[in-house]
């Protein structure tokens, strides 16, 4: 990861700087890339973007209830509660066990 955040330019000349807070800036000084521009690169290089984002939104929806992903990624609460059916999430103490984790 680090290696990437050297390597790191924006499309612009303006704005260039360590101090850009994106991984991958966009055009516009201070802004991230498009989600269609990022998309198209990755089609470009052979990766999946849509299957790799469902997956992982299926992982988060196995792993958190629908309340707590639907807050995370701005989504609405129908939509997280039916991926966390599909993922076959049906833990209702979430809350609890999150409690008591131990740190080791």
């Amino acid at each position: 990861m680090a290696e990437l955040v050297n390597r790191r330019v924006g499309q612009t000349a303006v704005g260039r700087s360590a101090a850009n807070r994106w991984l991958f800036p966009g055009a516009a000084p201070g802004q991230p890339l498009s989600a269609r521009q990022l998309g198209a690169r990755l089609r470009r290089l052979g990766i999946p973007a849509r299957a790799s984002r469902n997956t992982a939104l299926m992982e988060l929806a196995g792993q958190l209830p629908a309340a707590v992903l639907s807050q995370l990624l701005g989504l609405h609460l129908q939509t997280t509660t039916n991926w966390t059916h599909e993922a076959g999430n049906t833990r209702q103490r979430y809350a609890t066990n999150v409690a008591n984790r131990t740190t080791a």
